[in-house]
């Protein structure tokens, strides 16, 4: 009996990408967002960390990433893409360090009215966003992270989701943009590629990416605080 062994088509190669939020201390956790997903623990977050680290994980950069969406660089093993959105401080003061130990690099999509507004201590400041040998910064837009009455994304005009870039392009890289709560419309990418946006970030597709996705949608996981080990080794095991 003959078998044929069936080989994945280039362009269908695939890559997680992974989409974090804030990352607290375990007290700070339990006493003030226990109730809130979108922030984790710091242990929870070391247990996901070791298991990448243990498995023999890569973690590419964006760049990286780019460069293999083009056809320009292949895979050696195992790779994972770390995101983490909003721009909070912890991704300087905690978890670069942290990833350092790993030889992990990473990605904070950050929302630069709240770097610009210096009363959100919560957040980023200029001089952490200095260093980026472990830890790139990108855009998560200026001010357009607000879905009270709808997404306000849906709301603006193309002048005003340029004058958003304009404004952005002051406090981070724009070749990179993770779109508020992964929601994207046909003006959104119209601009995006009026700046020449490498690489859009979508969210919660919970999809492996693949070579032959738009450039501009890209899906990643959701990894909150609810997030097992084991809902976090399948994400990892679609390879």
């Amino acid at each position: 009996m003959m078998i044929h062994l069936l080989t994945k088509p280039r362009n269908e190669d695939v890559i997680p990408i992974l989409g974090f939020h804030e990352i607290v201390s375990d007290e700070e956790k339990d006493s003030t967002y226990a109730s809130n997903m979108w922030v984790d623990s710091r242990s929870n977050f070391l247990e996901k960390m070791e298991y990448l680290h243990d498995q023999g994980y890569t973690t590419w950069t964006l760049d990286e990433l780019y460069a293999w969406k083009q056809g320009k660089k292949e895979k050696l093993g195992k790779t994972v893409v770390l995101t983490f959105d909003d721009g909070y401080a912890s991704s300087s003061e905690w978890i670069a360090p942290t990833l350092k130990k790993y030889g992990f690099h990473a990605t904070t999509f950050v929302i630069g009215s709240m770097v610009t507004d210096t009363k959100h201590t919560v957040y980023l400041t200029y001089d952490q966003m200095k260093d980026q040998s472990i830890m790139q910064y990108a855009s998560h837009t200026f001010a357009l992270h607000d879905q009270d009455n709808g997404f306000l994304m849906d709301q603006k005009s193309i002048g005003q989701l340029r004058e958003d870039f304009e404004k952005q392009k002051q406090v981070s890289d724009i070749s990179y943009i993770a779109y508020p709560y992964g929601h994207v419309n046909e003006s959104m990418l119209k601009v995006c590629k009026e700046y020449q946006v490498k690489l859009g970030f979508c969210y919660h597709e919970n999809k492996m990416a693949k070579r032959s996705d738009d450039d501009l949608q890209l899906p990643r996981f959701a990894i909150t605080a609810t997030t097992s080990m084991d809902s976090f080794r399948a994400m990892l095991e679609q390879y």
